[in-house]
């Protein structure tokens, strides 16, 4: 009997831990011992060459700095850094770089949580180049006569495709507020039902679609009953066919409900070997050893940036994207992501892909964290590896601005609802500023100039804070930024 741990991880921490996290994973990985890192020196040795496809090169051969990268692997080993299960670099199409942790390797499948949403978006598209889907502009109600008697059926959602695909369909639907499994959550209602895709189309449209981004992992689910009423595949087999046997991948898990549904939001098992090939496609024009996987023009249209999420980044086709500014240049991305900081970014102007795996369960700053290292190490060893922060005085009439309590920003954004009454203090001491979180934690935030601060957090690395005045001066919000994420903070005192 298979034994279904149904979670979704979501959790903020004013100032150190905000992480919107709303993946929903059924079964519970694969045990292996997280016992602590042995110290070691670190000293870097080329990936292996085996026959998965991939060409292994060095960092310097393809215009990485290792220093960077030898500091970076020299605060996980010293576990300043923490839960990461691996990292993977592929540059200009070479694997350079390959480190895994805590009793993981390469032979290990890692399950992704929601990064499976982006793998499910690659699906349709590939079902819409065979032409067994017509468009993104087609009503979601047509793809599924079986369910007349739900709401998206006898009521003809005005419900695309393409709002499927962006999550803003406008449903009655909110698994943040109540964190699964609690009885409100409406992914516990997905996994305890006796038909899921038949759970979804009985929940009601409160919003006009394509208006607002709402998270939401049921629609997901969705597209991988699309795709089986399109092609006559579940989505496992349609992958098998389409996408893992064209690109080498057969190790893999993909988990299902017992009425048969794939979990195509959460529950696929890869190697991160396997990982970077999806990166790849997408940053190679949908093609691996020169065949075509899926369109280019699918590609290009799933990284667009279709709504703002209001977390600084926006949101394509099951895919984030976004810019921001690292080493004072401004580097643009699209990524897949899944609970406890399970990654896979793309920078296509750098040739660049980056893959993470990590702590899944009980890992509330796995995203930040491999922000932190992105934003402090891998993108500076790319671009710019002797860029180094300025640190500047101010004066204490300008630090006293700061001075006061920050909560998050509750406009648009969903949170829990005990995440609501979390504070943060900021203080000055003599000449210097100090931020006091939820935690305990006490950390000196230093001044890059009267709006930009950032400090260096247990666990997490370097994070920035800048600040947004009244026409007075008086400070009203400041935005909390790690790599690509970013969060509004209202000061409250």
């Amino acid at each position: 009997m298979k034994l279904y741990h149904n979670r979704v991880i979501s959790c903020f921490s004013l100032l150190l831990i905000i992480v919107f996290v709303t993946t929903a994973c059924t079964l519970q990985p694969p045990r292996v011992k997280s016992s602590g890192l042995p110290q070691r020196e670190y000293t870097y040795q080329i990936p292996e060459k085996i026959d998965d496809g991939w060409e292994p090169s060095t960092l310097e051969t393809e215009g990485v700095d290792p220093k960077k990268i030898n500091e970076l692997m020299g605060n996980i080993l010293r576990e300043d850094i923490k839960n990461i299960h691996s990292i993977l670099l592929v540059k200009n199409g070479k694997l350079i770089f390959e480190e895994y942790f805590y009793g993981y390797d390469r032979d290990t499948r890692h399950m992704l949580a929601s990064v499976t949403k982006s793998v499910t978006s690659i699906l349709v598209g590939i079902a819409i180049d065979k032409q067994m889907i017509g468009s993104v502009n087609e009503k979601v109600y047509e793809f599924f006569p079986e369910y007349k008697g739900t709401r998206w059926i006898d009521q003809k959602y005005d419900i695309t495709l393409k709002h499927v695909l962006t999550m803003t369909a406008g449903l009655d639907w909110d698994e943040i507020t109540n964190l699964h499994p609690h009885p409100k959550n409406p992914n516990t209602g997905m996994y305890r039902t006796d038909h899921p895709i038949k759970y979804i189309l009985n929940k009601r449209k409160v919003a006009t679609p394509g208006e607002r981004w709402n998270y939401n992992s049921g629609l997901t689910i969705l597209l991988g009953g699309i795709i089986k009423n399109t092609s006559g595949w579940y989505a496992d087999k349609f992958a098998q066919r389409y996408l893992f046997k064209p690109l080498g991948i057969a190790n893999y898990q993909w988990n299902e409900h017992p009425d048969g549904t794939i979990y195509t939001h959460g529950d696929l098992f890869l190697k991160p070997r396997d990982m970077a090939k999806i990166g790849y496609i997408m940053l190679n024009q949908g093609k691996w050893e020169n065949k075509q996987i899926v369109s280019n023009a699918w590609i290009k249209e799933s990284i667009r940036e279709y709504i703002d999420t209001f977390r600084g980044y926006g949101y394509g086709y099951q895919w984030r994207c976004g810019k921001t500014l690292i080493c004072d240049q401004e580097i643009e991305a699209f990524w897949a992501s899944g609970t406890g900081g399970q990654k896979i970014y793309v920078f296509p102007k750098l040739d660049l892909v980056v893959v993470f795996t990590s702590k899944i369960f009980d890992n509330n700053s796995g995203h930040d964290r491999n922000e932190s290292l992105l934003a402090n190490f891998i993108i500076p060893a790319v671009v710019s590896p002797e860029y180094k922060r300025k640190v500047i005085k101010l004066d204490n009439t300008i630090l006293d601005t700061y001075i006061g309590e920050y909560k998050i920003n509750q406009e648009k954004v969903l949170m829990p609802d005990f995440v609501k009454r979390i504070r943060g203090k900021i203080f000055r001491e003599d000449n210097k500023l100090f931020v006091k979180l939820p935690d305990g934690q006490t950390v000196q935030l230093f001044p890059e100039s009267k709006d930009l601060l950032f400090g260096n957090f247990k666990d997490i690395g370097q994070i920035q804070f800048r600040a947004i005045r009244d026409e007075n001066g008086a400070i009203k919000h400041v935005t909390r930024n790690v790599g690509f994420r970013a969060l509004l903070l209202d000061k409250v005192k």
